[in-house]
């Protein structure tokens, strides 16, 4: 025999090495359904659905269009996984199985033990280097875990199977009842499905008296001055505006501030964030004073952060419209796959796997192919502006509240208005908010060429100042706030004021606009006094000491003076969250 020849038969002796079993084909198939059924449970079934669980609030589809699907998936991931597994024999089966069990494995420890914890995928921006020495640790334990089924294998074949067989029925097993538990303790909410915070009347003004608000969300004075600074070209827009400089709001986050500045009712967080919503726009009488005036009411927000409940506003709301919605079946399940793996994954991988909770409205959308969810999205908001321009209808007037990104986490506009790569670079804030004001001036000479510029009010504000994970403030929070009244004189220079103002006088301002007796709300901007001594209150979601939890204390802070100066503010009260929102999940 030649050297060829003995070559060409070793070669084949040692692939015959790699698929000869001599096992029972029942104990194979058998090994490869409990780890093929592992996987698929843990990654597929009880991730996404322990997931919907503890997220509910966060997401627009009901657990009826999630549930199906969801289970269809596992199934059909279990059947092509086993399948595949079921090909393979000898070495080659070993080391396949071992690889799904080893991933199935680190993936449960991972997300039981190891994971930490980044806070609520709302946008805010994620240093990851932050967490570059966790990351490194984390994957030599991901090469540890299989490693030592490997090793386990090269000893014991015997218990090698064993182990991979009462583990992962174990930890189906202990997945199933978790999951069942889950389910009893926070059944998912039955939805109504017919009414939808529609953008309906998006660009629409009546003739009469009307107040626009354009909330630009985490507009911090810091910011808007450094907009104004890096952009000068912007200042022109302005004329006609006062800026009111000794501004102050009322919250650290979007939920509850917006909620409190159109409703006036107190969130400290002594009653689940659910009941708090439907509290809050139950109580308040400011929009349907408004509407019992004759005035239209249009309130174009984030529902999971500033509604709730769409049966919330509506009647109170005009864009809060019956309509049954559609679930978005493929992007569900992309978008409810892709957390799980965000939950599951290595530490190294996760940034892969980020799914904003902004994203998520785009899953439900409106059966009428006239009517659309209002979505919180910069870009598409003004090119739909560009596309459609203002638009005058008949009526009294009307109060139009528009909510927008700005200076919030991701970036998806640059300095023009257009749409951009999303980011989260600081220098991406400023021009995102640059594009924004870029734009609403573009609204505002929109106003002047219809007529409407002077019977109406333009307010530009934020729900919030900067925020950040913190367990105590160690500088302002201002929001900026710019108006431009009524009958204003649209060639004056913007003015700037320093009355000692906070949400609550802006609400009782917007009340008197619309010719309504402000007393029950309290004083009005313009009946403070510049030099006036005016005590106002912040109220601020404190994090734990490591920062890994943001809803931990309630912190109460007075301001006297101007709240520009850090030390006109004095802690006055901390007391512990009951019901955290923003750490629910």
């Amino acid at each position: 025999m030649s050297e060829n020849e003995r070559s060409r038969g070793g070669a084949r002796e040692k692939l015959s090495l790699l698929t000869e079993d001599r096992r029972d084909r029942a104990v194979r198939l058998s090994t490869a359904a409990f780890a093929a059924g592992s996987f698929s449970f843990t990654f597929l079934l009880f991730g996404p659905f322990e997931l919907y669980l503890g997220s509910e609030r966060y997401l627009t589809f009901p657990f009826s269009d999630f549930a199906p699907p969801m289970l269809l998936v596992a199934l059909g991931a279990f059947a092509l996984l086993f399948a595949v597994l079921s090909l393979f024999r000898g070495k080659l089966y070993n080391y396949a199985v071992t690889a799904v069990f080893s991933v199935t494995a680190a993936g449960y420890i991972q997300r039981n033990f190891l994971n930490i914890d980044h806070g609520a995928l709302d946008g805010h921006a994620i240093d990851w280097t932050d967490f570059s020495g966790q990351a490194a640790l984390n994957f030599i334990f991901w090469l540890a875990v299989p490693a030592a089924v490997l090793t386990l294998l090269y000893f014991s074949r015997k218990y090698w199977t064993h182990t991979v067989r009462v583990l992962s029925a174990v930890l189906i097993a202990v997945e199933l009842i978790a999951l069942a538990a889950a389910l009893v303790a926070s059944p998912p909410k039955k939805r109504p499905d017919d009414v939808i915070a529609s953008d309906s009347g998006l660009f629409e003004l009546p003739a009469g008296n009307n107040v626009v608000f354009f909330l630009l969300d985490r507009f911090d004075n810091l910011y808007a001055e450094k907009v104004l600074d890096d952009y000068p070209e912007l200042m022109s827009g302005l004329d006609g505006f006062t800026y009111y400089h000794n501004f102050t709001g009322s919250y650290t986050r979007t939920m509850p501030s917006v909620a409190y500045l159109l409703t006036g009712v107190k969130c400290d967080y002594s009653i689940p964030y659910d009941e708090y919503f439907k509290k809050a726009w139950s109580e308040s009488t400011f929009l349907s004073d408004i509407r019992a005036a004759g005035y239209g009411t249009r309130i174009y927000t984030d529902g999971s952060y500033a509604v709730g409940s769409a049966y919330n506003l509506y009647g109170l709301a005009d864009n809060y419209i019956a309509n049954k919605q559609t679930t978005n079946t493929g992007l569900m399940l992309r978008y409810m796959m892709n957390l799980s793996a965000y939950v599951y994954a290595p530490e190294f991988f996760k940034p892969y796997f980020i799914v904003y909770t902004g994203d998520m409205a785009e899953v439900s959308t409106s059966e009428r192919p006239d009517l659309s969810t209002y979505k919180v999205n910069d870009a598409s908001f003004w090119r739909r502006w560009r596309r459609e321009g203002l638009t005058v209808t008949e009526g009294k007037g009307s109060f139009t509240f528009y909510h927008l990104l700005a200076s919030h986490e991701p970036y998806i506009m640059d300095e023009n208005g257009d749409e951009m790569e999303k980011s989260y670079k600081l220098s991406d804030l400023y021009r995102q908010t640059a594009g924004d004001l870029l734009m609403i001036f573009d609204y505002i000479e929109e106003l002047k060429a219809k007529g409407l510029y002077d019977s109406t009010t333009v307010i530009i504000s934020a729900d919030h100042a900067r925020t950040g994970t913190i367990t105590e403030l160690v500088s302002q929070r201002c929001p900026a706030l710019y108006i431009k009244p009524a009958h204003a004189d649209a060639s004056a220079p913007m003015k700037t004021s320093e009355k000692p103002v906070c949400q609550d006088n802006l609400r009782a301002s917007i009340i008197s606009y619309f010719g309504i007796d402000p007393t029950p709300y309290g004083r009005t901007i313009e009946s403070i006094g510049e030099d006036e001594d005016v005590v106002r209150y912040f109220y601020m979601q404190a994090s734990d000491e490591e920062r890994r939890h943001r809803d931990v204390e309630f912190v109460t802070y007075e301001i006297r003076g101007d709240a520009n100066d850090f030390s006109n503010w004095t802690e006055v009260s901390r007391e512990p969250i009951k019901y955290p929102y923003y750490d629910a999940h």
